[in-house]
């Protein structure tokens, strides 16, 4: 009876490896200005995206963000730590986002909850 416990255990464990890397963003590396931001929602044509940007330190799983803007877009001020894994971001509020980096842009889509219609919203940086 042991040997059948010890056997599922096993095979549960196993089973439960997760074969994704960890997070692939060494090309995230360095800074990336805001250009754009694609979202269910209105801003002004005068609106400057470009007064945002953020710095990410892969070393160290972060991301500072420098916004002159009244608004804040993608997060606010500051550092931030980031995990994840594969092409996810997830950071300790919860919000988890998509990147993909195509030469010099990054863009980072939000992660949404189908439960609610328009919390859709992408980002689009430059370096």
């Amino acid at each position: 009876m042991k040997f059948k416990l010890v056997a599922v255990l096993f095979l549960l464990f196993i089973s439960c490896h997760d074969d994704d890397p960890l997070i692939a963003d060494a090309e995230l590396e360095g800074e990336w200005t805001l250009s754009d931001v694609i979202c269910y929602c209105a801003f002004a044509s005068d609106i400057d995206f470009s007064l945002t940007k953020v710095s990410f330190n892969p070393n160290k799983n972060s991301v500072t963000v420098t916004s002159e803007s009244e608004y804040s877009f993608f997060r606010n001020n500051g550092e931030h730590t980031y995990g994840g894994q594969a092409n996810r971001i997830n950071f300790s509020d919860g919000s988890v986002y998509y990147f993909e980096t195509k030469g010099e842009l990054l863009t980072l889509t939000f992660e949404d909850n189908p439960d609610i219609a328009d919390d859709e919203i992408t980002y689009i940086f430059k370096r």
